[in-house]
């Protein structure tokens, strides 16, 4: 791949890293105070998680930037390319103009997350080393595993809290 992929690549892990930044100081407040959930949201579990997710999206850019030839690296990459440009539109644009009120996250996911991750799918779809149909694919099986994981991470680490406290 092309520096400037690699240099989007780190663009995109730093904009991923500092909108999960934003979440984890401010997403749990919010939500409290704007949403009915099923759940109390724990500050606790949110930094975790944020942080284990900015950890997973950075194994991928390390990967397509030391690697010679990382067709692997890539598709995971293009996976939470998709996965962070879709959650930066829904659900935090989305939440944002319904609840009229700016959703932590929103701001940084459509400044870094949306377009760098449209750039990096696009820079792997013109990059020609396997089909469209496979990148979509490999990109959409690594956004559904990190969307399973992140979420069913999230409610377990919260049951099990539940389940603590009765």
């Amino acid at each position: 791949m092309s520096p400037s992929y690699k240099l989007t690549a780190v663009l995109f892990g730093i904009g991923v890293t500092l909108h999960n930044l934003e979440e984890a100081m401010y997403l749990v407040r919010w939500a409290r105070s704007h949403l009915k959930l099923r759940f109390e949201p724990n500050p606790k579990i949110y930094w975790v998680l944020t942080s284990l997710v900015s950890v997973m999206i950075w194994i991928p850019i390390v990967g397509v930037c030391v690697s010679k030839e990382s067709p692997h690296f890539q598709s995971a990459l293009s996976g939470f390319a998709l996965a962070m440009a879709i959650n930066a539109v829904l659900p935090h644009l989305v939440i944002s103009l319904v609840k009229h009120s700016y959703s932590p996250g929103a701001g940084t996911g459509m400044l870094f997350n949306l377009p760098l991750g449209v750039l990096l799918i696009h820079a792997q779809l013109s990059a020609h080393s396997i089909s469209r149909v496979g990148v979509w694919r490999e990109a959409v099986l690594y956004a559904l595993l990190l969307a399973v994981g992140t979420f069913g991470s999230l409610y377990g680490a919260h049951a099990i809290l539940a389940a603590r406290r009765a």
